[in-house]
């Protein structure tokens, strides 16, 4: 039996009594599923709500399309200001913190792929399944952006350094073999038994402990909890300096070359920004 539960503009939600999931879809397809600030506040809505309901095993994402989302809209990318996507990547980051705390055992289903922030988002999962077809990327460089919601910090401890540099420096797509292999992704579906492995994914957390399996996820996530801290802050720093650049501005989604700042040319860059943002204070008469 499943219950319809609230009502919002960019999700979808329904529970499903027999395992005990909450179903969350995204549902926005003419913004291609992207993490606008209107999903991200009704997202923060939403877990909020979630950190009392223990008697709910499991949540689980997904998506109204085949691909789960670009993350960022990127055919609107360049009519974002810096605090515009400074205010995006710090509410994702409180969002991914939060998934990995609550009470519930937290799924992500990648469908046929997911880019930019979308990937960070799934990084808050518990468990990662995907498409035999998937193609995930960290591919914010190529935007002129870096993975400051999680994708540098919060990948180099899920997975190992040596794939989280590759692929945040590369911008590769990666697929399926490769999420299995490093671990990111618990499981390949092909389509026609997408159901029957959702399913059976869904009745093994239904068959743990309630209170052994919250427990045990807290434990998991305290020994990381250290890691994760430092490495906002971090993320924070470095974010702050590369937007001096706006090389987001100049990047097109459809565009194959841009033309990006020079390397040369950040320190000035970066010594200009600060001159700019000092307060001046008003000569008194």
């Amino acid at each position: 039996m499943q219950t319809n539960l609230f009502n919002y503009t960019t999700l979808s939600t329904r529970l499903e009594k027999s395992t005990r999931t909450l179903f969350v879809t995204l549902n926005r397809p003419d913004w291609n599923n992207s993490f606008r600030l209107e999903m991200l506040f009704e997202l923060e809505s939403l877990l909020a709500w979630c950190t009392t309901r223990v008697e709910i095993n499991t949540i689980f994402f997904d998506s109204c399309t085949s691909h789960f989302s670009t993350g960022l809209e990127l055919s609107n990318l360049s009519t974002l200001t810096a605090n515009q996507l400074d205010k995006i990547n710090t509410k994702l980051h409180k969002i991914i913190f939060a998934m990995m705390q609550l009470p519930q055992t937290v799924v992500v289903d990648l469908g046929h792929g997911t880019q930019t922030i979308a990937s960070e988002f799934a990084l808050g999962a518990d468990i990662r399944i995907a498409a035999e077809e998937v193609e995930m990327s960290f591919n914010h460089c190529r935007y002129g952006l870096i993975p400051a919601a999680g994708g540098m910090s919060m990948l180099s401890t899920l997975v190992s350094p040596t794939f989280a540099r590759s692929w945040v420096l590369t911008g590769d797509k990666l697929n399926a073999q490769t999420l299995k292999e490093s671990g990111l992704v618990r499981t390949v579906y092909q389509e026609e038994s997408k159901e029957e492995a959702i399913s059976n994914l869904l009745n093994n957390i239904a068959s743990q402990a309630p209170v052994q399996r919250i427990q045990s996820k807290l434990g998991l996530f305290e020994t990381l909890r250290n890691q994760f801290e430092n490495g906002i802050v971090t993320d924070r720093k470095i974010a702050k300096a590369s937007m001096v650049s706006e090389d987001w501005k100049s990047r097109k989604e459809e565009t194959a070359q841009t033309s990006f700042m020079p390397a040369k040319s950040m320190s000035y860059s970066v010594k200009l920004s600060l001159i700019k943002s000092e307060d001046i204070t008003p000569i008194e008469h």
